[in-house]
């Protein structure tokens, strides 16, 4: 397949779950009392869940110092330029556990919404990766998230966003303070 420098897909990411593989996600033994919890959400999370990724090739122009220029934009990073001071191309991603277990109403003032929610963000991380990989042949990821370290700055998020475009396209928005939503 010939990869154009500005391949971008979405992806809509597909849940079924067993009621194992969720308490695996959620962090729950299944001889707990809370394996009841996972068990009685598993249904609605199979119906609702709505995960969704946005990936993109971006070319790493240069990489001088603690300076990094992809596709055009420079971020000061020193941990960013040391990651990627021999790549020569990078995967640019927004993953969301997705809205759709907020919408379905079943658990409107749940305690475990969050737990669930974390449990799908981590189960589309890993869809993505694996789609990297299958799709790509790319064998090997070290994963970036601005705000994660204070030498990567959760502002990055706003340059990030311009570069792969469109992001609210799988639900998620960038708040004035670089958080995304949700």
């Amino acid at each position: 397949m010939n990869q154009s420098e500005s391949e971008r897909i979405v992806l809509d990411i597909p849940v079924s779950l067993t009621a194992e593989e969720l308490a695996g996600l959620c962090r729950v033994r299944p001889d707990s009392a809370a394996f009841c919890v996972v068990e009685e959400s598993l249904d609605a999370v199979n119906e609702y869940a709505a995960p969704k990724a946005v990936i993109k090739w971006a070319t790493v122009n240069r990489v001088e110092g603690d300076l990094t220029n992809i596709d055009g934009t420079v971020f000061q990073s020193r941990v960013v330029a040391d990651k990627l001071k021999d790549t020569p191309r990078v995967f640019l991603s927004v993953i969301t556990a997705g809205s759709g277990l907020e919408r379905c109403g079943d658990f409107e003032g749940d305690p475990f919404l969050d737990t669930l929610n974390g449990a799908l963000l981590g189960y589309a991380t890993g869809y993505t990766v694996r789609f990297m990989k299958e799709r790509f042949g790319f064998d090997g990821s070290s994963m970036l998230n601005p705000g994660s370290l204070p030498d990567w700055p959760i502002r990055n998020n706003f340059a990030l966003f311009d570069l792969i475009g469109n992001v609210p396209e799988i639900g998620v928005t960038i708040r004035e303070n670089g958080y995304m939503k949700p």
